[in-house]
């Protein structure tokens, strides 16, 4: 009987990669999106896959940090990032059909809308994590395990906060905590949590309004510290 173990690739070569997983909340579609870029070279040349770059031979990166920017900056990205974090390594060898492989890769988040080119795309992150949008590589995995990190990490600060930038009002953040939590979050809920962030100096009255749902202005706030998180001191469904 044949084993049905695959045989570890013969190179004796090495990858390690820097993956982003830039995701987006589309308010006209009500869902988060996921950034793809279309793949150039082979393995897999013209498919859909997650932005990364090759982080070891020759390359001027000194940190995962400085790999992240240059990857951030370069064609398969080029966008602000209003959050980024690392969320985990893999690696092993069959991963890439080249060679024994690894990745570091990230969960990162575009709050404003952003115009792409040709080679890249939005999909919704739900179809992606879940394997309905098919990845090369590990990448449906590594997506999955990014919106799980997302969700754990949601329950507890204000994470989906940077979704929707620097100025926000009640109502939305109650929208963009329900979708990312995947259940209804009540109002009072959130209004407890903002209020606790005002308080603590993070977020600040603007003294201005916007259109809301059904045309009613909206009081906005303001996002004093965009690049923190505030954690809270219960889990948001309790």
């Amino acid at each position: 009987m044949p084993d049905p173990t695959p045989s570890p690739p013969k190179k004796s070569d090495y990858l390690h990669t820097v993956d982003l997983c830039v995701l987006f909340y589309c308010r006209e579609a009500q869902a988060l999106q996921i950034l793809l870029h279309k793949r150039e070279a082979e393995p897999f040349q013209g498919h859909w896959a997650l932005p990364g770059l090759v982080v070891n031979g020759a390359v001027p990166d000194r940190t995962l940090d400085d790999a992240v920017e240059r990857l951030r900056a370069s064609d398969k990205v080029n966008l602000p990032l209003a959050w980024c974090e690392q969320v985990g390594t893999v690696g092993d060898a069959f991963r890439d059909p080249r060679c024994w492989s690894s990745s570091t890769y990230y969960l990162a988040i575009v709050a404003e809308s952003p115009s792409l080119n040709e080679q890249q795309a939005w999909f919704a992150l739900d179809s992606v994590a879940n394997g309905s949008v098919r990845l090369p590589f590990d990448h449906n995995t590594l997506v999955a395990a990014t919106q799980e990190r997302l969700l754990s990490k949601s329950l507890y600060s204000s994470l989906p906060l940077t979704f929707l930038g620097t100025e926000f009002s009640a109502p939305e953040a109650t929208a963009i905590f329900s979708l990312v939590l995947a259940r209804p979050v009540l109002k009072t809920s959130t209004r407890q949590r903002l209020l606790k962030m005002t308080e603590a100096g993070y977020l600040r009255e603007t003294g201005r309004k916007k259109q809301g749902d059904g045309g009613r202005p909206q009081a906005t706030l303001q996002n004093l510290k965009p690049d923190a998180l505030y954690l809270f001191d219960r889990c948001f469904l309790e």
